[in-house]
Parts: C-alpha cells; sequence; structure tokens
C-alpha cells in the first residue's frame, strides 16, 4: 500500500471507428438552390414523359459504400483502493480481459487520503468504487453517507455477518487474527495459545504488534471488549505496554522484524505469515484462543463498496460482482492468501481452512459500534 496516490490505467484495446465525410450545405444554400429549381420548372416547355423501357440499359444506381461500424466508446469506472498495486493490478487485467467494454482507472492511497478525497468529491464524485483493507474505516465511510446500496443478488448472498444488509459495503476477504513465531526462537512447547499470552512477562520486550493507527488492531481490542469485557481490554493494552511491546503502524514491519529475528513474536494478520514463510523466513503460526472459555478467533475483512453519486453505477455493481465471482475470488486467495468470502473457491497452498476453528461471536457491525468508545479506552490505557 502506498502512502502517496499513485494512478494506475488500465485501458481495453482501442479499435478506430471508419465514417463517411462529406461538404454539409447550410440550409440558406438549400433553400435558394430549391428556390432556383422551382422557377426553372415553372418556365420550362411542357414535355411528354418519357416512356418506360423494361430491362433499360441505363446505368444502375451506385451501391452505397460499405463502413465498418463504429466502436461504442468503453463505459469507464474510477476505482480507489488502499490494496497495495502489486496485488491489485492482476485483478484489474483480469477484469479488463473479461469485460473489455469497461475502461478501470485506479488511485491508490490510504484510507485517510482516499477517504478525505470521498468527501471532498461528495457533490461530484470522481470514484465509482471503493476498495480497502480495513472494516471499520469501510463502515465509516459508509456511515457518513458517502457510499451507495447495492442491490446485486451476488452481494445479497453473502452472509449478513460480512456485509451491510443493503449492500452499502460487503466483505470481500476475510483475514484472521494470528500470532506468528520466530521458529528458531520459540520451541514448539513454548508457543502461546492466547493472546493474552501476549502479555506473560516471559516474552517482555520480544513482541511486535501494530499500534492504534492500525483498524485491524483497533478490532481486536473492540472485540475483546465485546466479548470480556472492558477491563479485559485494558488488561491486556497495560500488559502489553508493560512488556515493552514494539509499535509498529503497519503489520509488514511487524512480519519482518519476526522473520529476521529481532523479536519472538507478532500480532498479525494470518497472510502476512504465509508472505514470510515464501520468502523463506523461519517462522510459524498460532491460530489463538480455541480452548473452552476462551473467545475464539478473531476476524476481520476486505471490503468493496458503491460510491454514492457515481456516474457508471452499472458497470462499478459488475466489477464487484466480478470480484465476488469464482474468478476474482481465487486471484485474492491465490496471491495474497487471503480467505475468499465466496464458497466453493480454493484456498492458497498451505492455508488451514477456518472451518477448522472457533470464531469469536461478533458481527463486523459490532465492531464499528464499539470503535469510539475502545479507541478512548485503549489510549487512556497507554496504547500509543
Amino acid at each position: 500500500m502506498t502512502n502517496g496516490d499513485m494512478i494506475l490505467k488500465v485501458t481495453p484495446p482501442v479499435h478506430r471507428a471508419f465514417t463517411r465525410s462529406g461538404r454539409v450545405l447550410s440550409r440558406r444554400c438549400l433553400l435558394t438552390l430549391g428556390g432556383l429549381a422551382l422557377v426553372s420548372a415553372a418556365c420550362a416547355p411542357s414535355v411528354p414523359p418519357a416512356t418506360a423501357v423494361p430491362n433499360s440499359s441505363a446505368a444502375p444506381s451506385a451501391a452505397p459504400i460499405a463502413t465498418k461500424p463504429s466502436t461504442p466508446t468503453p463505459a469507464e469506472i474510477t476505482i480507489y483502493t488502499t490494496r497495495a498495486e502489486a496485488l491489485f493490478k492482476p485483478v484489474i487485467d483480469a477484469f479488463t480481459s473479461a469485460h473489455p467494454s469497461i475502461k478501470a482507472t485506479v488511485l491508490t492511497g490510504t484510507d485517510a487520503t482516499l477517504g478525505t478525497r470521498l468527501i471532498e468529491e461528495r457533490a461530484s464524485p470522481r470514484a465509482d468504487v471503493y476498495i480497502n483493507a480495513d472494516t471499520l474505516a469501510a463502515i465509516d465511510l459508509s456511515e457518513k453517507g458517502l457510499f451507495a446500496p447495492n442491490p446485486s443478488r451476488t452481494v445479497a448472498a453473502v452472509a449478513e455477518t460480512y456485509r451491510e444488509i443493503d449492500g452499502r459495503w460487503v466483505s470481500l476477504t476475510l483475514r484472521a487474527r494470528t500470532i506468528m513465531v520466530n521458529t528458531n526462537l520459540v520451541k514448539p512447547e513454548e508457543r502461546p495459545l492466547s493472546v493474552f499470552d501476549l502479555i506473560d512477562p516471559k516474552w517482555k520486550g520480544q513482541a511486535g504488534a501494530a499500534d492504534s493507527r492500525n483498524g485491524a488492531m483497533l478490532a481486536s481490542l473492540v472485540a475483546i471488549g465485546a466479548l470480556q469485557g472492558d477491563a479485559k481490554t485494558v488488561e491486556f493494552v497495560r500488559g502489553l505496554v508493560a512488556n515493552r511491546t514494539k509499535w509498529f503502524s503497519g503489520h509488514t514491519d511487524v512480519r519482518k522484524a519476526v522473520g529476521n529475528g529481532e523479536f519472538k513474536l507478532g500480532f498479525v494478520n494470518h497472510y502476512y505469515y504465509h508472505l514470510s514463510k515464501a520468502e523463506g523466513a523461519p517462522v510459524g503460526i498460532i491460530y489463538p484462543d480455541q480452548a473452552t472459555g476462551q473467545m475464539g478467533l478473531m476476524v476481520n475483512s476486505t471490503n468493496a463498496s458503491l460510491v454514492a453519486g457515481s456516474r457508471s453505477v452499472e458497470q462499478a455493481a459488475v466489477f464487484i460482482d466480478y470480484m465476488l465471482g469464482s474468478e476474482g475470488q481465487k486471484l485474492f486467495a491465490e496471491r495474497n492468501y487471503e480467505y475468499p468470502i465466496a464458497s466453493g473457491v480454493p484456498l492458497a497452498e498451505g492455508v488451514a481452512p477456518l472451518s477448522q476453528y472457533r470464531l469469536a461471536s461478533i458481527t463486523l457491525r459490532q465492531l464499528w459500534e464499539g470503535l469510539a468508545a475502545t479507541r478512548a479506552l485503549a489510549q487512556r490505557s497507554g496504547l500509543p
């Protein structure tokens, strides 16, 4: 994900349309010529009409000049996304190949940058589709009235837990909140089994996590509070601070630090483990809180929305349907190790099915509803 705005244009092949050109007479000229014709006709001597001759040898009328049909100008959609260009470009390429009549222009940036643009452009939107990787940010923008209902049957087929009831936002993929370990530094029998094990003093100075700028981290704290109470949230945050947890703005730095051996543990989304593993880092993964009485595995999502006031709403809806279809879902699963929201789409090699785990009993909307209070509580407890 880039911090600055970066334009990526993907344009289908352009076809030249051929048309006939000719000189056009003005209305005044036509009237003048018409008048002269009438005068000439009035002054001419009467001449009997010629007798029609069957099978006349007169030259036939010229056949009309054939022209190639004009190719309609492709419809255009503009997509604002926080997804990394390296991941998102293959999706655009595949969509353009499947729908050559729709040209897609992509603007990448952070949730803060693109959210501000959407608000500033509200009266005359430039974007047609918004794609992001932070559930809380997506719902927040939806509540501000920046997204439009999406009546698509494809959207309606997604479980209500993972979409707004009217389709203003819909999850595209899921991410599990996991603990990554450096296998050279942590023995199998030492591995933590709960997120609360991260505050055990034996891990002091040995763990990394994202700070309050990160939506996935905040969503985890909201889930802890909703499922186990505010006191447990305060205990968790204060424990992380007391353990001298290293704070980062995002998970990429966390997973690289664990992979390099700077830290033994990292609190990250599951696919960061797979990215590090693919690079050859000595890492392992724990899907935490599966024992009786524990809260279950927390998940968050990437999301898609139609921008309110879009001038290409039909084409934008086609794009979202494509990403929720088997082709789009397969690309996200294969390239970023994410969990497809659509059923029947195979996972990337090595990714454990979510069906193997007990999930935390909380909806994405509940996470957003508890955001403001939890953020304030966590910051009062020392979360940077």
